[in-house]
């Protein structure tokens, strides 16, 4: 048996609708758990290979644990708690941020916002002079 992935543990419990702050709990706690198991071993004797292997064994499969953990209410998000209060914030949540975005885009790249003004100001003036002497070469030539 390889070696438990546990990002997949934490992928597969965020995408049943876990809670982060749970789900990071336990991949964290079955990592340490899985350690402890480890050098439980190599302390007994076998080698570093045959304990992952054995450690992993003594975890079992975490379809168990991903069921086991899917099935609690309380260690959901909200959002899969209530899912139509979900579907009625979410949508009202981005008709609020969305037309603050560009006002944090900009304040988040204030320089290079002015070199762009300065820029565009620039290439107004530069083209406001070269149309001043096109008119006066027209009207005095």
């Amino acid at each position: 048996m390889r070696e438990p992935d546990f990002n997949e543990l934490a992928n597969r419990l965020l995408q049943n609708g876990v809670a982060p702050r749970h789900a990071h709990r336990m991949v964290n706690e079955m990592r340490d758990h899985y350690d402890d198991l480890v050098d439980a071993a190599v302390e007994a004797g076998q080698p570093i290979r045959e304990a992952r292997h054995a450690a992993g064994r003594e975890l079992g499969r975490f379809d168990d644990l991903v069921y086991e953990v899917s099935t609690r209410r309380e260690l959901k998000t909200w959002a899969f708690r209530y899912p139509h209060a979900a579907m009625v914030l979410y949508p009202l949540a981005c008709l609020v941020a969305l037309p603050a975005m560009p006002v944090f885009a900009g304040i988040a790249n204030a320089p290079l916002l002015a070199r762009w003004g300065a820029s565009l100001l620039a290439a107004g003036l530069l083209t406001a002079g070269l149309l001043l002497v096109l008119q006066l070469s027209i009207l005095f030539g």
